[in-house]
């Protein structure tokens, strides 16, 4: 019964991320905009992750499938989501060139951060007792750290980053960048920065809360708030819309 309270949670999570990956990627499809491709990969990374956390708790953390499984959710789900989703940001407002340079240089990082964490050495009586937890300390200490902090940070200032420059843009009476209001996109980059701090922050909440299951409950509010933000990002200028809408008819 312990068990399937604990799978509950992070079940939610997989309904809510596969859902808003879909979303977006139907959006994708429709419009060819590459920022909606890079958010379509990290939410179906974070996906990715947290499958991979259910089918741990399944097969038991400390079987070799498990161990594999942990690797795998902390790659996918601590490391790679939120560069990703700042990848997502950069492309909402660069050209197609910054944007490519930034893609090729996350790769590299992506790949190098993979590499470690599947060659980082495991706390085995932490991942015994990982189930419901984030899986902070089954990790020993190592250089996949510094190359988490790596891709997190530089996550994080590309979504802030994007959001100080939509705001001075908003200030200066532009009205729109790369055919998307401005208003939008500052309003679309402060959600998604919401969004990522809660996931961020899920795991200090839930144990300041000394409740583990809060983990998944803040994620899922996470990703709503991000998911809100894409949308905020998604809706084209007027002008724009009726420049469209005129070479249509």
């Amino acid at each position: 019964m312990h068990t399937a309270v604990l799978l509950l949670f992070p079940t939610v999570n997989v309904i809510v991320t596969a859902l808003f990956a879909g979303m977006v990627l139907r959006q994708y499809r429709q419009r060819r905009h590459p920022y909606q491709l890079y958010w379509s990969i990290g939410l179906l990374m974070a996906l990715g992750a947290t499958l991979a956390y259910v089918f741990m708790i399944v097969v038991q953390p400390t079987t070799s499938l498990g161990t594999f499984l942990f690797r795998l959710y902390y790659i996918l789900g601590a490391a790679l989501v939120p560069a990703w989703l700042g990848l997502g940001s950069i492309a909402l407002i660069s050209k197609a060139r910054l944007t490519y340079i930034c893609l090729t240089s996350l790769y590299l990082l992506s790949a190098a951060a993979a590499m470690l964490i599947f060659l980082a050495s495991i706390n085995v009586r932490a991942l015994s007792h990982v189930v419901g937890t984030t899986g902070t300390g089954v990790l020993l200490p190592g250089p996949w750290l510094v190359a988490i902090i790596t891709l997190n940070t530089l996550g994080v200032v590309a979504v802030v980053g994007v959001a100080i420059y939509s705001g001075w843009q908003l200030l200066r009476r532009q009205a729109s960048i790369g055919g998307l209001s401005t208003k939008n996109i500052l309003w679309a980059n402060m959600l998604i920065l919401g969004g990522d701090l809660l996931n961020a922050a899920a795991g200090s909440l839930a144990r300041f809360f000394n409740f583990d299951i809060a983990f998944w409950l803040i994620m899922a509010v996470g990703w709503v708030v991000f998911f809100i933000g894409v949308v905020f990002a998604s809706r084209r200028s007027l002008k724009k819309e009726r420049e469209e809408n005129k070479y249509a008819r």
